[in-house]
């Protein structure tokens, strides 16, 4: 392609932040809650902190990776409005709500049966009994938060983030009160330590699900949609096997992801507390970190799909450059905050002297991968944008699996390389995993882009 106009780098910059920003906030937003269970059970004690972790380990994975299916639907959206079949728009949530009727019932089978994994796992009791409590509150949120996925597939199909950002900021707000409530037992809740945690993401998940929904019937130009996605008609079997079909890759993609992060957690458990709540914290971080990479790949899935349903070439390669340029200077001042600034960062979760100087040194290795963090956000949500999904899946199993999961097994508990590292020995491994998943979508995207456009210039 010749290079791009900087008016059209400018407007598409725009563009990106105006969707990116809204959606870079809810997602800080809703991250934070999980930050907040996390501080929350910390004040009740190392063991309730470890609890939540545990717990995390077997629910984040799930119910990420179920709801991610539906995540294709904002591209598939905006795909419509750019091909000019808006009309189809209603039907295609109708049959995208009758597939996430299916996959509730898939993800509350999965999160009971991870439920019975903890005895298993840990040599405590209480630690195994008080994580299967969290789980068990979790899974009372499994229908509104996929009635969430598919009403934000709507919104963020029409470059319209800002209702998931008002609708977020509400849920935080209501965590905090919650959190605290169901932990230590106010306001006539029962005390229930670091399950109760748990209870307030169901109860805060069903009053999100709710604002959600009410933003959409309240709104002119998305009421007759909602009424369309609430109708009880037959589902279109091809409609939803062609969301299924796309989004399926992203689920596994995402469970490959979050299952091998999380699955660390659950190799450092036998090494005691004092591990596996430094582990948590820095995986806390790292979410919270990855939400920047993350809105920007949704921000640029949206408008890949835009584009190519217009069939725009220019406007999509100006697009990816200047994400790209956004991107990685933003990268690069996060990764340095995080290194200066990481024992005060700890400090905001727990004052344990001990766990403080455990997790410090874990988040010089959670800055050290964010370039290839960066990296495969954005061209997993261009590869999105393209409906060019399968690829994510074999990436992730292949750099998650089959690469890091061997390694982070040797490095965390065994001599076999170095001397056991124990959580560090986790972090090499996700550095590496997170590195060959980029190169691999890297080449992907440069391929899917030719093959569209049929231009065979760089788009950097």
């Amino acid at each position: 392609m010749s290079k791009a106009q900087p008016t059209l780098l400018r407007e598409e910059l725009k563009r990106i932040l105006a969707l990116m920003v809204p959606l870079y906030l809810a997602n800080l937003m809703n991250i934070g809650m999980g930050v907040i269970d996390t501080i929350v059970a910390g004040q009740a004690g190392t063991a309730e902190l470890a609890c939540v972790a545990l717990g995390c380990s077997v629910t984040a994975p799930i119910m990420i990776s179920v709801g991610a299916i539906l995540s294709i639907l904002g591209p598939m959206v905006s795909r419509l409005l750019g091909e000019g079949s808006e009309s189809r728009i209603g039907l295609l949530l109708c049959n995208a709500k009758a597939l996430a009727v299916g996959l509730m019932l898939l993800e509350a089978v999965l999160l009971f049966g991870g439920s019975c994994l903890f005895p298993y796992i840990t040599d405590s009791p209480a630690l195994a009994d008080g994580a299967a409590g969290y789980l068990h509150y979790v899974m009372l949120a499994v229908p509104a938060s996929l009635l969430m996925r598919v009403i934000q597939g709507c919104w963020e199909g029409y470059s319209q983030t800002r209702p998931a950002m008002i609708v977020c900021l509400l849920g935080l707000l209501a965590n905090i009160p919650l959190d605290y409530a169901c932990v230590f037992g106010l306001w006539g809740f029962p005390a229930l330590g670091g399950a109760g945690c748990g209870l307030a993401t169901a109860l805060v998940h069903w009053l999100m699900a709710a604002a959600l929904l009410a933003l959409m019937l309240l709104s002119k130009e998305h009421r007759q949609h909602a009424r369309s996605m609430l109708a009880l008609r037959r589902p279109v079997l091809s409609s939803c096997r062609r969301i299924f079909r796309l989004g399926l890759p992203l689920g596994i993609a995402s469970l490959c992801e979050m299952g091998f992060f999380c699955v660390a957690t659950l190799i450092i458990a036998p090494l005691g507390e004092l591990m596996v709540s430094a582990q948590q914290i820095a995986i806390n971080v790292s979410g919270v970190l990855f939400m920047f990479p993350l809105s920007v790949g949704i921000a640029a899935s949206i408008r890949a799909a835009f584009h190519v349903g217009a069939r725009n070439e220019a406007a999509f390669h100006a697009m990816v450059r200047a994400t790209m340029r956004f991107l990685y200077s933003v990268t690069l001042l996060l990764m340095a905050g995080t290194i200066i600034w990481r024992r005060e960062i700890i400090s905001l979760y727990t004052a344990d002297p001990l766990v403080v100087a455990t997790a410090s040194p874990l988040l010089i290795y959670c800055a050290l991968y964010q370039i290839s963090d960066a990296t495969q956000a954005l061209m997993g949500g261009l590869l999105r944008g393209c409906h060019d999904t399968a690829i994510i899946t074999w990436a992730n199993l292949g750099s998650y699996w089959l690469l890091g999961f061997p390694l982070a097994c040797i490095l965390i508990r065994t001599d076999w390389l170095l001397p056991a590292m124990g959580p560090a020995g986790a972090w090499c491994s996700f550095i590496v995993g997170l590195t060959a998943a980029a190169a691999i979508l890297y080449c992907r995207y440069r391929r899917t882009r030719r093959r569209i456009f049929t231009n065979t210039s760089s788009a950097f």
